[in-house]
């Protein structure tokens, strides 16, 4: 069942080497297939495939010019590619991979140029398959299980929340901040004044960025989310921190709800950390400004230039700019971090950049040997049944890292797209043009292994109201 038919193995390129790469590249080489892992480091390629059969590492950098023939060279000679490149790299490489006539995978959202490509890769008998890793994809498809349920039965969905959120395992949850990273900070930071759009009692309703209009002035604590996932020295967190994130409502259409009245997708975040973030925001750390005359002068005298007072006087004027008391735990957090440290230097030319130093130079921020990460979503639906009859539906998943081994967030982002590539290479998946795991032929089989296989399982209730 795991393994392929073909007479000869069919063979894979996956493009990046990335920190979820790995356990993928595993799965389809244990199913026999030939893998060949092109990155533009070609060592972070060999520490993948150590060990395993019928895999090569190759290096290519898919942004320089100068390497578009070999590029095109490696998608021509293989069956499928796999894009595992940040998005914004995805589409020359499908192009190539579409004039091949080659399978295209990725785990990202789908973009409206990939969209327009649809047609196309229909005429070519192949597929684009997208948003098939953990959010975007595992979301999706516990989301469709219910949703086609309920709609099967002749109910309607009139609210729909999920969030889901990468967070430390509770007992490797040892900082202030609630949170640790495994890349850039960068990306999570610049969070704060991304926009949402999300539909709430009927109505669209859109948080653009500015004050007061922020993601993290719509955020609340859930206290909703039940322990479900494998045992765990430490306590079960009491609630979670939610907000909404990037466009909600274009999944109206998606998941086929015209009915439904409130539809928020969002992210969780451990208790104490939108404040602090939007504190942060408040006190101009996230602008992307000049500072190249604090080049080797300290964050306390960075900070005091911004507030316009004395160091001596930073932590009282830093509390009273954004309207807390000077013993807050959100300025415990700022303290903790370095803010108001006169030892510690700036040596980033912006003020952005100058906060990500802090973050990226704090060992208790990063993932250390031995510790775990946390996969965590949890959806919410309010169900009007067809007699009338409502109802709560809950589906959450809880999923810890393997100590010293893969995290979750690789596990999770990699083996359901590797599972769905399994199938297109056996002919079990048939689907051509862009897609993404919304239809039970494609759901069913990849929730079903995950649960089997690798114990990433979505728990369900359902309570009358």
């Amino acid at each position: 069942f795991f393994f392929a038919t073909f007479s000869m193995p069919a063979t894979i390129l996956c493009l990046g080497a990335g920190l979820v790469t790995a356990p993928g590249v595993k799965y389809l080489a244990d199913c026999g297939f030939s893998v060949t892992v092109a990155s533009r480091t070609v060592s972070k390629a060999e520490a993948i495939i150590k060990g395993l059969d019928n895999c090569k590492a190759v290096a290519v950098d898919v942004l320089n010019e100068e390497e578009k023939g070999k590029l095109e060279g490696l998608i021509e000679s293989h069956d499928l590619v796999i894009s595992l490149l940040p998005w914004t790299q995805h589409m020359p490489v499908a192009k190539l991979s579409l004039k091949h006539k080659k399978h295209f995978c990725t785990t990202s959202y789908i973009a409206d140029e990939m969209m327009a490509l649809d047609a196309e890769f229909k005429a070519a008998g192949v597929v684009s398959f997208n948003e098939c890793g953990v959010d975007p994809g595992l979301d999706h498809m516990s989301a469709m299980k219910i949703i086609d349920k309920v709609h099967a039965e002749g109910g309607k969905i009139i609210s729909f929340t999920s969030y889901c959120g990468g967070l430390p395992c509770p007992d490797d949850n040892d900082n202030p901040f609630g949170y640790k990273f495994s890349w850039s900070p960068r990306g999570v930071l610049l969070a704060a004044i991304r926009k949402a759009v999300f539909q709430e009692d009927g109505a669209a309703a859109e948080l653009d960025g500015t004050e007061g209009k922020m993601i993290y002035d719509k955020f609340f604590e859930d206290t909703s989310v039940p322990d479900v996932g494998p045992k765990i020295e430490s306590a079960w967190p009491s609630a979670f921190e939610c907000h909404p994130n990037g466009d909600s409502c274009k999944y109206i259409s998606i998941y086929k709800i015209p009915e439904v009245q409130t539809l928020i997708r969002g992210t969780y975040r451990n208790v104490g950390w939108c404040p602090t973030m939007k504190k942060i925001t408040q006190l101009g750390l996230l602008k992307e400004d000049d500072i190249s005359a604090f080049k080797g002068k300290s964050y306390a005298d960075l900070l005091a230039s911004k507030l316009g007072c004395e160091k001596s006087a930073l932590k009282s004027a830093t509390a009273e700019k954004v309207g807390l008391a000077a013993d807050d735990a959100i300025i415990g957090r700022l303290e903790w971090l370095g803010l108001f440290d006169d030892a510690k230097l700036v040596k980033s030319p912006t003020t952005l950049d100058a906060l990500c130093d802090l973050f990226l130079d704090n060992p208790k921020l990063w993932y250390q040997e031995g510790e775990r990460d946390m996969l965590c979503m949890h959806h919410t639906f309010i169900v009007e049944k067809a007699d009338g009859s409502k109802a709560k539906i809950t589906s959450t998943m809880v999923d810890y890292g393997i100590k010293n081994g893969d995290t979750s967030m690789s596990r999770t982002v990699s083996l359901p797209l590797a599972i769905q590539i399994r199938r297109i290479l056996n002919g079990e998946a048939k689907e051509t043009g862009v897609q993404r795991p919304i239809e039970p032929e494609i759901y069913n089989p990849i929730l079903e292994e995950m649960e089997q296989k690798f114990g990433v399982v979505f728990h369900e209730k359902e309570t009358p109201m």
